[in-house]
C-alpha cells in the first residue's frame, strides 16, 4: 500500500478513473438506445484497412441484417486508450519489466497528439498511475516509479478497467494489457468479465509477455507436449480478444514486441464506430457480427450484446 501511495503523490494521480475530466468526443448519445459497436477492419495480412464506406459494411444480428444508421471512421475521434500494466511479483524479471516499459512507450509513440491516454497497474488490486492526459511523457514516466510486488488478479483488473473507460461516454477507446497471463488471485471468472465487457463495447488487446520456451513461435517451445501455465493464460486472454473485437499477441523478443506494439497503435487509430437500432425480441444474448463486403477485409467486433432491461 506504500508502494501505490508513493507512485499515486508522484503522478499526482487521484483514483478513480472515472473521476477524471476527459475531452469531448462525438457521441451517439441522442440515441441512446443505439447498438454501438467498435469495428476493426484488416487485410489478409493483418493490415489495418482504413478507408472503408458505410455502405461496405454490414451488421447481422443473429444471423439478420440491420440498417447501420450511425457511422464514423476512426480519424473523425479523439482515441482514449487505457494501458494496463501487470506489476505483480510474477513480472519481476529484467526482460518481462523492460518489455512492459517498451510496450507502453512503443503505443503511446503511434499516438495523435490529440489522443488520450492513462495508466493503471494491477497486483492482487488495481490502482491508478496516470489519469487521462493527451501527454504522454507522463504515462511513460508513470510505469517507472511501479515495482513489481505482489500475487496476480488479472481477471478481477480487466474488468475494473473495461468498467473504468466505459465511464467516459462514447469514441475509440480500448483496454490494452501487458502482462504475462498468469493469473493467482482473481475473485472473478474470465466468463463473467468477457460478459461484461461485451456489454460495454470495450476491446480489450492483450499483449502476454513470455519466456521463448513459452512463446510457439520460438524454436525452443516447449507447450508441444505439455500445456504450460503460461500458455493457459495466453489462451484465456485470446478470448478475451476475440469475444470484445480487440486482439491478442504472444511475444518473447523484443523485435515481436515491437510489432506487435505497433499493430496495436495502427489499430486503435483506425477504429470504427457503427450504431444500429436492435430489433424487437427477449431480454438475452444476441450474437452480432460485422462484414465487409470488400473482398479480403475480416471486420473484428465484439461478439454480442445484451439489450437493456
Amino acid at each position: 500500500m506504500r508502494r501505490r501511495l508513493a507512485v499515486l503523490s508522484a503522478a499526482g494521480w487521484a483514483f478513480p478513473l472515472v473521476g477524471t475530466a476527459l475531452a469531448q468526443v462525438p457521441t451517439f448519445a441522442s440515441r441512446s438506445e443505439l447498438v454501438v459497436l467498435s469495428a476493426t477492419a484488416v487485410d489478409g495480412k493483418g493490415r489495418p484497412v482504413t478507408n472503408l464506406k458505410r455502405q461496405e459494411l454490414q451488421v447481422l444480428e443473429e444471423g439478420r441484417f440491420q440498417p447501420i444508421v450511425h457511422f464514423a471512421e476512426g480519424r473523425e475521434a479523439q482515441a482514449r486508450v487505457l494501458l494496463l500494466a501487470d506489476v505483480s511479483g510474477s513480472m519481476n524479471g529484467e526482460l518481462k519489466t523492460t518489455s512492459a516499459r517498451m510496450a507502453i512507450r512503443q503505443i503511446l509513440a503511434a499516438l495523435a497528439p490529440e489522443d488520450q491516454a492513462a495508466l493503471a497497474g494491477f497486483d492482487s488490486e488495481y490502482w491508478g498511475i496516470v489519469g487521462w492526459t493527451k501527454d504522454k511523457r507522463k504515462v511513460e514516466e508513470g510505469i517507472v516509479n511501479v515495482k513489481p510486488f505482489g500475487s496476480t488478479a488479472l481477471h478481477d483488473a480487466l474488468d475494473h478497467a473495461a468498467r473504468d473507460i466505459a465511464s467516459h461516454g462514447e469514441g475509440r477507446r480500448a483496454v490494452v494489457v501487458v502482462t504475462d497471463g498468469i493469473d493467482t488471485a482473481s475473485k472473478e471468472t474470465p466468463e463473467s468479465v468477457i460478459a461484461r465487457s461485451r456489454a460495454l463495447d470495450v476491446p480489450i488487446y492483450t499483449l502476454t509477455v513470455v519466456s521463448p520456451i513459452d512463446d510457439p513461435s520460438s524454436k525452443i517451445y516447449v507447450g508441444h507436449e505439455t500445456e504450460t501455465a503460461a500458455a493457459r493464460g495466453s489462451f484465456l486472454l485470446q478470448r478475451y480478444a476475440s469475444h470484445s473485437g480487440g486482439s491478442a499477441y504472444v511475444v518473447s523478443d523484443f523485435a515481436g514486441l515491437r510489432s506487435a506494439a505497433t499493430q496495436i497503435a495502427l489499430e486503435l487509430k483506425h477504429q470504427y464506430r457503427l450504431g444500429y437500432d436492435p430489433p424487437d425480441g427477449p431480454r438475452q444474448f444476441r450474437r452480432v457480427e460485422v462484414r465487409a463486403t470488400r473482398k479480403g477485409v475480416l471486420v473484428r467486433t465484439r461478439s454480442g450484446y445484451l439489450p437493456p432491461s
